[in-house]
């Protein structure tokens, strides 16, 4: 059967694709064997195979790239993700670290009095790395037990001046077991009241005792503005009678 031209150029996609019947195809290939206009429609088509293959490679790799691009974003996201949660995390626990250290920094315990070794008044003392100079009290203490505050009254009594002291240890130095920097060269920790320590030589000199009260029950007192001796006060050092 020969077919026209116009049915053969409709039928030239379905023929290229192998998907006439057999009859058809017969007839398509007949046709083009014998009509050079088809043929070269034909032949064109053929040449237009790889372009079309190239077209989908091309896509294919575009889908690829895209895919890679994708994979590459979710990547980074989960590895910002775990850079952020670290940063917060590390924030968290150096917060938590500071407070924890800011409390035991600034709560004090009671210092042990049996850790008041010595308490001595001196007149101009000689001073020496550790220990100033200067006319007054020199309270030796256990170099182990190491103190951060000092805290000082005095009052007028009816048998004169007193000084009323407590020295404090932090929780945080408890928990840190601090020690005295001058341990190392066998030196005990002395504090002092004395006169290059703030204190005139006149009050020094009306001094009659010292007087020790744990931090506790000094931090109380002095909030009460009490003006009497405290009852718990342990006498740790007294002027001896002229």
């Amino acid at each position: 059967m020969k077919l026209p031209c116009y049915l053969v150029r409709d039928l030239l996609p379905l023929y290229k694709d192998e998907v006439c019947e057999p009859e058809t195809a017969a007839d398509v290939k007949e046709h083009l064997d014998g009509c050079p206009d088809c043929r070269h429609l034909w032949e064109t088509m053929q040449d237009t195979a790889p372009l079309e293959g190239e077209v989908a490679q091309a896509r294919e790799q575009e889908q690829t790239a895209a895919l890679r691009r994708v994979k590459h974003l979710q990547q980074r996201n989960r590895l910002l993700t775990v850079v952020v949660a670290a940063i917060l995390t590390l924030g968290a626990v150096y917060l938590g670290l500071r407070l924890v250290h800011d409390y035991a920094n600034n709560t004090y315990l009671d210092y042990d009095a049996n850790a008041i070794l010595k308490v001595e008044y001196k007149e101009h003392a000689e001073e020496s790395t550790y220990l100033p100079g200067g006319e007054g009290l020199y309270i030796t203490l256990d170099p182990t037990q190491y103190n951060t505050l000092q805290w000082t009254t005095f009052l007028d009594t009816e048998k004169g001046k007193v000084v009323v002291f407590t020295l404090g240890n932090s929780l945080w130095n408890q928990w840190m077991k601090t020690q005295w920097y001058g341990l190392a060269e066998g030196l005990p920790y002395t504090s002092e009241l004395c006169t290059d320590r703030t204190y005139t030589s006149q009050t020094m000199d009306a001094l009659v005792a010292a007087y020790y009260l744990p931090y506790s029950e000094f931090k109380t007192w002095v909030e009460q503005e009490k003006q009497e001796l405290p009852e718990d006060a342990v006498l740790v050092w007294q002027r001896d009678a002229q």
